[in-house]
């Protein structure tokens, strides 16, 4: 899809929510919440409770990977952006995410996977004709009060355009969605592009229903998560900047504020992950007086919010990195992702610097002037990082990490920035990226992150997330 059409660039959690001008809600709102599951929450459908806390950080590492390397697919593109060439590839390993959620009168629960590259919602549809294994039952559209297929002369239904994924059949709009490209692609899935209720939970636990476009999905194939039987995950939440995703229907109502606070892996050892609650318009509430703020930076035909990062600290060690080491507007910036689940820095900086090298350096001839022997994580370890010592009794010195943006300093707490291992080891929680660095989940940890685009600005302040739920 051209991106001239895109009004509004931004990223949600995330990576994260992207935000238009358009707006189909059926009413205003006092604000609303979704209850967002990472995928080793124990209230996850994709959860492994057999999982080792090492297999677990694997996992999460290779999500890392993996969307670091769809970023770069990203940034290299032209600015047309396909659905047929979206670089979102939809396998339970890469997906970070599921949300819980109410849709239809009376209402029917859905888990979709949260997908910030993804323009359509789309759930599974009965009657159909092909669809994949769910455990829960399918969205029955007959079964729903609210339910109406959209026409071909709804303003959204694009069938015209040469990039479109909408057809007209028999004066309905119709869709066909294929996620990624060549054999890792997932999809197509197809259906009608219709009108239901969807239900939110607002901060007095009252329902919040509006009218939403979404996808009812009746022919669906090639669907990694849809081969367990146990499988409960029915469709796709797309949050990315295109006028046909939740958020940027729900533009006017929210007031452009959201907002989610990510509570520490460890909060109940060994790594029990809790849900994410993502807030929005007056159900994020902002404390009194002056909060850090910096601003954001977007560009047209990029789905991300980018920050203005001036330079990092280690510890009291500051690099004083060239000016424009992050220059956004060549590619090499840094972004906000809440899900990515670990940081990244650039291995090749505006200014030719390898970032990552350099704070690593810092870190370690910290450590080395205390003696620890630094290691690998183990021979068979698919953990990755490249910075890691023994441990030592009653050694307690570890440094924090700050990212000096413009405005604002946003500073890491030293928990958060290192991993401990059961094996005796710990490693600097960092990865390397030849492209952009991103600001991810595991350093957002007991930080309530505002994206406020009232005033083009992320706001944060530290805060005890475990007391965040509905």
């Amino acid at each position: 899809m051209e991106a001239t059409q895109y009004l509004r660039i931004a990223l949600v959690f995330l990576s994260l929510v992207i935000f238009s001008r358009f707006s189909f809600a059926a009413s205003k709102s006092s604000g609303f919440s979704i209850k967002l599951i990472p995928i080793d929450s124990s209230e996850s459908p994709l959860y492994q409770p057999n999982l080792t806390h090492h297999e677990r950080v694997e996992r999460r590492v290779n999500i890392t990977l993996a969307k670091a390397k769809l970023t770069k697919l990203r940034f290299t593109q032209n600015a047309t952006f396909s659905d047929d060439k979206l670089l979102s590839v939809l396998d339970r390993q890469y997906l970070f995410y599921i949300a819980y959620m109410m849709i239809g009168n009376p209402v029917q629960p859905v888990y979709l996977m949260v997908d910030t590259g993804g323009h359509l919602t789309w759930t599974q549809c009965k009657p159909c004709i092909n669809c994949f294994q769910q455990s829960y039952p399918i969205y029955n559209s007959q079964a729903s009060s609210s339910y109406h297929r959209v026409n071909c002369d709804h303003p959204l239904c694009n069938y015209n355009e040469p990039s479109s994924v909408f057809r007209c059949v028999n004066g309905d709009c119709v869709y066909t969605i294929t996620y990624g490209d060549g054999p890792t692609a997932s999809g197509p899935t197809k259906g009608y592009l219709s009108s239901e209720s969807f239900h939110f939970t607002n901060r007095d636990f009252d329902d919040e229903e509006f009218t939403v476009l979404f996808g009812c999905s009746n022919d669906n194939i090639n669907f990694n998560f849809g081969n367990q039987p146990s499988n409960r995950i029915s469709g796709i939440l797309g949050l990315d900047l295109d006028p046909t995703s939740l958020v940027s229907q729900l533009h006017e109502t929210i007031g452009g504020v959201f907002s989610y606070c990510i509570v520490p892996y460890d909060q109940n050892y060994p790594f029990d992950v809790h849900p994410h609650i993502l807030r929005f318009g007056d159900d994020v509430q902002l404390p009194e007086g002056n909060i850090p703020t910096t601003p954001f930076i977007s560009f047209v035909g990029r789905s991300f919010y980018y920050l203005d990062l001036i330079d990092i600290s280690v510890g009291r060690y500051r690099l004083y990195l060239p000016p424009g080491s992050f220059d956004a507007t060549l590619g090499h910036g840094i972004l906000i992702d809440s899900g990515n689940p670990f940081s990244t820095l650039t291995t090749s900086s505006t200014s030719g610097l390898n970032v990552f090298e350099l704070v690593t350096t810092a870190f370690s001839l910290h450590y080395d002037s205390y003696n620890l022997v630094r290691v690998l994580p183990h021979p068979t370890s698919n953990i990755r990082f490249n910075l890691c010592y023994v441990g030592r009794e009653g050694f307690r010195d570890y440094l924090p990490l700050t990212y000096h943006f413009q405005g604002a300093d946003y500073v890491v707490h030293s928990r958060f920035v290192h991993m401990e291992f059961n094996e005796g080891f710990f490693c600097v929680a960092l990865m390397p990226s030849p492209f952009a660095s991103i600001l991810g989940a595991y350093h957002m940890q007991n930080m309530r992150i505002i994206h406020n685009t009232v005033i083009n600005a992320i706001q944060f302040y530290e805060e005890e997330c475990a007391s965040d739920h509905f």
